[in-house]
């Protein structure tokens, strides 16, 4: 069977490295680029996917959360937290899939006919499509599907040193969701609702220039498959509600789908067993989070062990 891939990031890849062992696959990789992220993941991954270590730039057990003057470390225990470099991880990740016996064509997806992948270089025949091309799937668009729901966000790599992650919740700073600090090595990423980049920018008393992207905002409607043709990561909104965690569930649902084709089973439902709850959770917490008066009962509830203890635990095993 010939299992065709679009896109090699992490959902992309890991789709790949599983299903080469038993199929024809060729993994469709556009170009070469760095992608707009924090680069934080669960520190368990590695170790669970079989991933080198060295590619941690940092790891930390605790990070903080400022709202209305107030600041909260939450314990996240044992270096549960660790950075990559995306364009790194993800090449390392292609690699993967290179080595379990994938095919990877740097090419782009203009069409599909057929059941064929036309490229602009070529055209591919398929019996299985995985379209693991992001937020803003070209796969969706050829398909006439809806586009996944997504946040429009703004993000800059700043020369600044700090020591852990900070998530600035006060609505001037991060709109509906959050501002963030991401420490990178000698560097921060730094980013917040396209809305409220300027403020917050102007908080940390810095002049910088920004790019805007995309973040995928999940609903249980989104449509992850259509005949034999699959959606997985940012391209099925697979990103954590409230935290708009990626890469772990990325990689965790590439890992579903590959079984799922694997053992004719289906996608969705094995989907479901996995994350539905947690997602249904975070997004109930998500739309808490829009209201002034919940969010700020909500955000000063961290201020309880309890609270943090019972949230680090929801976290660790979604």
């Amino acid at each position: 069977m010939k299992i065709v891939v679009v896109g090699g990031g992490p959902a992309g890849s890991t789709a790949a490295r599983f299903l080469a062992p038993h199929f024809d696959v060729v993994l469709i990789q556009d170009k070469k680029w760095t992608k707009p992220c924090g680069g934080g993941t669960k520190t368990t991954l590695f170790d669970e996917f079989d991933i080198d270590k060295k590619l941690i730039k940092n790891k930390f057990s605790f990070f903080e959360i400022k709202f209305k003057k107030n600041s909260i470390n939450l314990d996240i225990k044992d270096d549960n937290l660790s950075i990559v470099f995306r364009d790194e991880f993800d090449e390392y990740l292609r690699n993967k899939a290179k080595q379990n016996g994938a095919k990877i064509i740097y090419d782009k997806l203009i069409d599909i006919k057929n059941n064929t992948a036309i490229l602009k270089k070529q055209s591919i025949k398929f019996d299985i499509l995985i379209a693991a091309d992001g937020v803003n799937s070209i796969t969706r668009k050829l398909m006439n599907l809806p586009e996944v729901p997504k946040v429009l966000t703004h993000y800059a790599l700043i020369n600044k040193q700090i020591k852990k992650p900070i998530f600035y919740f006060d609505r001037i700073y991060g709109g509906n969701f959050y501002a963030w600090e991401f420490p990178h090595l000698n560097k921060t990423h730094i980013g917040s609702d396209a809305s409220t980049f300027q403020n917050f920018i102007n908080h940390l008393n810095i002049k910088t220039s920004n790019k805007g992207y995309f973040i995928p905002s999940w609903n249980k409607n989104i449509k992850i498959q259509q005949n034999n043709i699959y959606f997985v990561g940012d391209s099925a909104a697979q990103v954590m509600p409230l935290t708009f965690e990626g890469i772990h569930y990325a990689i965790e649902s590439a890992k579903i789908l590959a079984n799922s084709i694997i053992n004719n089973l289906n996608y969705q439902k094995e989907w479901n067993k996995k994350f539905l709850f947690h997602f249904k959770i975070m997004k109930l917490l998500e739309n808490t989070m829009k209201q002034k008066i919940l969010r700020e009962i909500m955000l000063f509830s961290f201020k309880s062990k309890f609270i943090q203890n019972f949230s680090v635990k929801l976290w660790l095993k979604s």
